[in-house]
């Protein structure tokens, strides 16, 4: 599951993941954590500032619930203190922007 706020970015990662064989649930706005249940996903790459809510906080929530504590969150930002945001708000790992595609690949395939 992909919630990114740039619809460009956010159709360049789903095209890069899909080629390499993922299946993508792409969202370009904040989603509930109770919505996020409903579909599983087995990782969750999540921008820290979307449009309508703050993904650092979402992941924190997930991280939160028993339900959802064990699915992977990459939180994804050009955030200079992304390391230190991941770490506070629970994130498994962390994605700077801008990234090229193998650091993206490389990423999600951590948790295959």
């Amino acid at each position: 599951m992909i919630l990114e706020d740039d619809e460009d970015l956010l159709s360049l990662e789903e095209m890069i993941l899909m080629g390499e064989g993922y299946n993508v649930i792409p969202f370009n706005h904040y989603q509930s954590p109770d919505y996020m249940i409903d579909f599983m996903p087995e990782l969750i790459l999540l921008d820290v500032r979307l449009g309508d809510g703050y993904g650092h906080l979402l992941c924190k929530q997930l991280k939160n619930n028993p339900v959802t504590s064990n699915i992977p969150v990459i939180l994804i930002s050009g955030s200079m203190n992304l390391k230190h945001v991941a770490e506070e708000y629970s994130a498994d790992s962390y994605l700077a922007k801008p990234f090229n595609m193998n650091d993206l690949v490389n990423a999600v395939q951590k948790y295959d």
